[in-house]
């Protein structure tokens, strides 16, 4: 089995060498090994293949499966604390990443409360994923837009859940209190605000179910809007 194993790595060695040559292979694996030790100093795990100018804060709060994969300009974090004296915020974030999880580049995930990714998740580009906002802008006490707003508080008590085999598209946002069904598949420029059911496509901004999976005749059904 191990002998296998590389006489596979050898193979795909010298099919590299001859399509992209020599400086080309070298730099790849260079970016892997770079990629490699990043993970490791940061994770303290060597099966986690993280491009190496990610921005990770509060790894002690993140609980990350088999298999997790990100490629250039992740920024991942989770706040624990924010502000200063009597103004000071203190928080128990945690952001949980199930098994087979890769996301694209230039995605930034921000944790205050619990957001959850399953097992199985596909994410494009330049997704942004928040369980907070600085300020409330809702209700009988919002915040006073004379505030500045990085001044103003940020909110808690909700979360986003992300469940299994679910295909985020390129340029979405997910905003707090949101539960993504399994299954389910958002289109790119998507902005969620709300609840998506299991096995349905979703677009637009606001979000809007466009499809939904038919068990029965294992095709995407159209859902109509009146």
């Amino acid at each position: 089995m191990q002998q296998g194993k590389w006489a596979h790595r050898w193979s795909l060695l010298k099919k590299r060498l001859q399509q992209k040559g020599m400086f080309c292979t070298l730099s790849f694996y260079w970016q892997r090994i770079r990629n490699m030790l990043f993970s490791y100093r940061t994770f303290g795990r060597g099966d986690i293949d993280v491009y190496h100018d990610a921005r990770i804060s509060g790894a002690e709060n993140m609980q990350i499966g088999q298999h997790f994969s990100a490629a250039r300009g992740l920024w991942m974090e989770t706040i624990s604390s924010l502000g200063e004296g009597e103004h000071e915020q203190h928080f128990t974030p945690r952001l949980i990443i199930g098994d087979n999880v890769s996301l694209s580049e230039y995605v930034h995930i921000g944790c205050v409360n619990r957001v959850e990714i399953g097992n199985n998740v596909l994410m494009g580009s330049k997704i942004y994923i928040t369980d907070h906002n600085h300020g409330v802008y809702r209700g009988a006490h919002p915040d006073s837009p004379d505030v500045p707003p990085a001044k103003r508080p940020l909110t808690t008590g909700e979360s986003v859940i992300i469940e299994d085999n679910v295909w985020v598209g390129e340029f979405c946002t997910i905003l707090p209190g949101v539960t993504i069904g399994y299954g389910s598949i958002i289109g790119s420029h998507t902005t969620v605000t709300h609840d998506i059911p299991p096995k349905c496509i979703a677009v637009g901004s606001p979000v809007r179910v466009v499809k939904q999976w038919d068990e029965e005749n294992q095709i995407w059904a159209s859902v109509s809007h009146h």
